[in-house]
C-alpha cells in the first residue's frame, strides 16, 4: 500500500536545507579567511582550510543529500515497496538534515566566537539521532538504500519486518540511554577521551546485534 508523502514535512525539510545555506552566508560574512574544519578530542582546532570551503562544505553535502535521498523511491529496485514507506523515509529524511545542520551551526559558532567545540556533546547529539531512527525505522519497507540492509534481510522481507521490529527499541531506548550517561558524564567533567570508547562500544553493539538477529530469523524461516 502506497504512503502519500507529508507536504509540511517536504517542507520542514527544505527549510532546514536552507537553513545551513543561511548560517553558513553569515558565518561568510564575518569569518578570517582562513577556518577550522576539524577539532581534536580536546575541542581545540587541528585543521584547517580557505573559509569558502570549510564554511559552505557541510551546506553542500546537506544539499546534494537532500537530492539523493529525495531521489531514492525512483531509482530504488524495490520502488514499489518503498512506495508503502514514503512518510517514514522523510522522517529519516528530516532527522538527518536536522543532524548536520546542528553540526553546521555548532561549528560555525565556534568560527566566530572562537569557542571550543566539545566533542562529548556532539557525541550525545549523535546518540540522541540514532535514538531517533529508532523510533521511527520501525515502519520502512523492505528496499536497496534505507534501513538494516543484510543479506538475510534483502533476500527476505519477513526477515527485514522482524529485524526492524526487533532493533527499532533496541536503538531507541539505549540511545535515550546513551544520551543521558553521555550528559552526565559530561557535566561532570569527564573528556571525550574518556566517553569516546564507550560511545564506540553502544554504536558497534546496536548495529552488530541486528545483524545476528536477522541472520537467526534467516535461517529460522528457512527451516520453516
Amino acid at each position: 500500500m502506497k504512503q502519500e508523502k507529508s507536504q509540511t514535512l517536504e517542507a520542514m525539510i527544505i527549510f532546514i536545507v536552507i537553513i545551513a545555506w543561511l548560517i553558513g552566508a553569515i558565518t561568510y560574512m564575518q569569518a578570517p579567511d582562513i577556518v577550522p574544519i576539524h577539532w581534536n578530542l580536546e575541542g581545540n582546532p587541528d585543521n584547517f582550510a580557505p573559509k569558502g570551503i570549510g564554511i559552505f562544505l557541510l551546506p553542500l553535502i546537506n544539499t546534494g543529500l537532500y537530492v539523493f535521498l529525495f531521489f531514492i523511491p525512483m531509482i530504488d529496485p524495490n520502488n514499489q515497496q518503498l512506495q508503502g514507506s514514503m512518510k517514514t523515509l522523510q522522517w529519516i529524511r528530516l532527522g538527518t538534515h536536522g543532524l548536520l545542520a546542528i553540526i553546521m551551526g555548532w561549528t560555525s559558532l565556534s568560527i566566530l566566537e572562537s569557542t571550543i567545540v566539545k566533542p562529548e556533546w556532539i557525541f550525545a547529539i549523535v546518540a540522541l539521532f540514532l535514538a531517533f531512527l529508532g523510533k521511527v525505522m520501525v515502519n520502512v519497507k523492505q528496499n536497496y538504500f534505507v534501513g538494516i540492509r543484510t543479506p538475510w534481510t534483502l533476500s527476505n522481507e519477513v526477515v527485514w519486518d522482524d529485524t526492524h521490529r526487533f532493533a527499532a527499541p533496541l536503538w531507541l531506548y539505549s540511545g535515550i540511554l546513551m544520551t543521558v550517561v553521555i550528559s552526565l558524564l559530561t557535566m561532570s567533567g569527564f573528556t571525550a577521551k574518556i566517553i569516546l570508547p564507550m560511545f564506540l562500544v553502544w554504536v558497534f553493539t546496536i548495529v552488530i546485534i541486528p545483524i545476528a538477529y536477522s541472520f537467526k530469523r534467516f535461517k529460522e524461516q528457512k527451516n520453516q
